[in-house]
């Protein structure tokens, strides 16, 4: 397992962080802690701007962080009507600056703040999602021609990385056998023709607390780029589909909705189509080991278990249904 994921997060206390502000960009602000996975996080409000300044985990490899900040610039100079965070040169001309507190290192990074309420926070609708797709479909239009050497990785959260997955299923015993039945459906079904579908640079979290929406209800942005990856293109809206699908009874017109919204912008050949139910469940899995493996470390932490049950519930309920009819009735949505 990566050592960011088994890191602390950072601890810098407030005034540490405000005192950085002031030094390396001379911002004087107020900040709010915001929540996180494995980094630490503050909403900065100065009488000028708001800004959110990201505290990397100290395990965090620095490449790992320029990619991203490359790939926001490359999106937003690629199509002005995506707005993503942009990042923030300190008084010393650098977006990536360390900061030293209790005999560690961290890197950390000022963005611009987008304002507006979560995905999350909405109740969802076939229109809606259908646009979050497009949206996502034109991110990854955006991100065409954008290369860095460290999108090619290996990495737990990229679901198409099964091998990576097999190896770690010793983090979660009593859902062993419930992730290896649909490990066997991806392998089945897509992994052998996996060299004949489609592949890009990738956002790779498309969840429900990162996609933001404006007062009108209009896909805004997304955020958090920290899983960046070179995968399947079909895993883009399969990140998204399956966070729908954890929290709806009966999702399928939903995320058949955000599907055929997200090929209206972004092709996905009938292959690719048919391998999002399987990587939609894949991220599930992933989603469940490493909330068992992550919890047992950092208790206290609750965002990191925010989807396991969830996850857990639907799975069983798709290793009962027919999920080859799944990946027909979606593949033939999206084309109707």
């Amino acid at each position: 397992m990566s050592d960011v994921f088994a890191t602390p997060p950072p601890t810098t206390n407030v005034e540490s962080a405000l005192d950085f502000l002031y030094n390396h960009y001379g911002i004087s602000a107020s900040i709010d802690k915001l929540s996180s996975d494995r980094d630490l996080n503050f909403k900065v409000s100065s009488k000028e701007k708001t800004y959110v300044m990201k505290i990397a985990n100290s395990s965090e490899d620095k490449n790992i962080l320029q990619m991203q900040n490359n790939a926001l610039r490359y999106i937003s100079s690629q199509d002005e009507s995506i707005e993503v965070p942009i990042p923030i040169e300190s008084k010393h001309k650098k977006d990536i600056t360390a900061i030293e507190s209790h005999n560690s290192k961290n890197y950390v990074r000022l963005l611009t703040y987008i304002e507006g309420d979560f995905l999350k926070d909405v109740k969802p609708n076939r229109i809606m999602l259908f646009s979050v797709g497009q949206f996502l479909g034109s991110l990854d239009n955006a991100l065409i021609g954008f290369e860095h050497r460290s999108s090619s990785r290996e990495f737990i959260w990229d679901a198409a990385q099964v091998d990576v997955l097999i190896r770690q299923l010793d983090q979660s015993k009593d859902d062993r056998s419930l992730i290896e039945y649909f490990i066997k459906a991806y392998k089945e079904n897509v992994y052998s023709h996996i060299n004949e579908l489609s592949k890009g640079i990738i956002h790779n979290d498309g969840n429900d607390h990162n996609v933001i929406i404006d007062q009108n209800g209009k896909i805004k942005s997304i955020i958090d780029f920290g899983d960046m990856v070179f995968s399947l293109q079909a895993l883009e809206p399969a990140v998204c589909m399956a966070y729908i699908a954890m929290s709806q009874k009966n999702p399928f017109e939903l995320i058949a909705s955000l599907l055929k919204g997200y090929s209206s912008t972004k092709a996905l050949s009938d292959k690719d189509l048919q391998s999002v139910v399987y990587l939609m469940c894949l991220r599930m899995c992933v989603t469940i080991n490493m909330s068992v493996y992550r919890r047992k470390l950092f208790p206290e932490n609750d965002y990191i278990s925010i989807s396991e049950d969830s996850a857990r519930n639907f799975l069983n309920y798709m290793r009962d249904d027919d999920i080859s009819k799944w990946s027909k009735n979606l593949c033939e949505y999206v084309r109707s």
